[in-house]
């Protein structure tokens, strides 16, 4: 509920947001920044990520490397994660060493001081990571591609790990000057989650964070409408691969960039429509009905700061071929463009959605990740309180619309991962 959560601004523009749960003796504690990779610009891919890494550093940091034992110690469980929009930080322990977060967090937030050597190991692990990735995940690189071509001239197109040939350049000073410029309580937001006190997570973030002044660098948010093309896009890819994929995705609003809003709402519903459960449109026809497909992903990410991405990916069945493939789900979605939703299958779509919100959010964890995401976006936290009214809201009229308005040639990236053994 709205009034179960609390929030605070610091004259400093830090945001502080404190949801009670008593459940468990558990506090989450998250720190999240308002930078990610694409904030980031040609030659410097991967920094943000770089940079993450760099945060646990603490070799020339005595304060930090005590407190990291420390938390070793109690048992702490902690970690981060960069994406295109933000990083953040968090860390899950016993309510009543909740203050060791704050206090680690506050002084990474001030202080960046890693070693060239720390720098070097680094940026190996992380190479070492983009190696591994790419050989462990199968379709990596086909949504590395997608990316590129689906947000040409844009930096939402920048894979979060970085390229390459960036990652062999970027120097310790870029990183420290990143850290100077984007980690400052003024683009960052704090979410506590847990069997805590809203007053005393007050009193420790104005302990811990109340002298810090507000960063001097930060530039002016971007413009978040990304242009279309005109026509579709449609890419084989050269890099050939043991299993292939069809992947086709329509550029679609986010939450954020959502004009009505509603639109956003039933992409939602739409993606659960086409995958979700026995009531799956496309597993129905292209997989039950006629086994074309092995299996099909469909994924929506509405939480993002820019215009976001539908994204349909289909891996052939034993003996099928990436044309006949190809061809069969781009015929089905062509065919569902004019089909109506039943009113009994639309309840079904909602009531799983709304059963799975409920679940994820039984996770002290999940309850304060969406919370931080949301602000990290510039959308405020309350958003989430109507998911479930503004589910429930969605019509079979409204998945008509956005189904005619959005996938059309003009956003559609299609991108053909084929086998060793495809003729082409």
């Amino acid at each position: 509920m709205a009034e179960d959560i609390s929030e605070m601004i610091l004259p400093n523009g830090l945001k502080i947001v404190v949801k009670p749960d008593h459940r468990s003796p558990i506090a989450v504690f998250q720190i999240w920044y308002k930078v990610g990779s694409s904030y980031e610009v040609n030659g410097q891919t991967g920094l943000s990520h770089m940079l993450e890494h760099l945060m646990f550093a603490a070799n020339n940091n005595d304060f930090l490397s005590q407190g990291f034992d420390h938390l070793n110690k109690v048992g702490a469980k902690g970690g981060a994660y960069t994406g295109r929009d933000d990083t953040f930080y968090h860390h899950i322990l016993a309510k009543e060493y909740l203050s060791l977060a704050f206090s680690i967090e506050a002084e990474r937030m001030q202080y960046l001081s890693p070693s060239m050597n720390e720098f070097i190991i680094e940026k190996k692990v992380i190479k070492e990571e983009l190696h591994t990735s790419v050989s462990k995940e199968p379709y990596l690189l086909a949504h590395n591609i997608l990316y590129k071509k689906a947000y040409q001239g844009d930096s939402y197109q920048f894979p979060v790990i970085g390229r390459l040939n960036d990652l062999n350049a970027l120097t310790l000073e870029e990183a420290v000057s990143w850290h100077k410029k984007y980690y400052a309580p003024d683009n960052a937001t704090i979410v506590v989650v847990g069997d805590v006190d809203a007053l005393e997570v007050f009193k420790l973030t104005v302990n811990y964070f109340g002298t810090i002044k507000k960063s001097k660098h930060l530039p002016a948010e971007s413009t978040l409408k990304i242009k279309n093309a005109q026509s579709k896009v449609r890419y084989v890819m050269t890099e050939k691969n043991k299993v292939g994929a069809v992947i086709v995705a329509f550029k679609v609003p986010s939450i954020k960039t959502s004009k009505p809003y509603w639109e956003a709402y039933a992409l939602d519903v739409l993606a659960g429509w086409f995958e979700t459960g026995t009531i799956s449109r496309l597993t129905k026809a292209l997989i039950r009905d006629r086994p074309l497909a092995f299996e099909i992903t469909v994924s929506y990410a509405p939480m993002q700061r820019k215009d976001s991405l539908f994204i349909i990916e289909a891996i052939p069945a034993q003996g099928v071929s990436i044309k006949e493939l190809e061809k069969s789900l781009l015929a089905e979605i062509a065919k569902i463009k004019q089909e109506r939703i039943s009113q009994k299958t639309l309840h079904k779509i909602k009531n799983q959605m709304i059963a799975t919100e409920i679940f994820d959010k039984d996770s002290l964890y999940i309850q304060a990740k969406i919370i931080g995401q949301s602000e990290s976006i510039n959308v405020p936290w309350s958003e989430d309180i109507q998911y479930i009214s503004k589910i429930k809201a969605v019509t079979g009229v409204q998945l008509k619309q956005v189904l005619d308005k959005y996938f059309v040639p003009s956003k559609q990236t299609i991108i053909i991962q084929n086998t060793y053994n495809e003729k082409q």
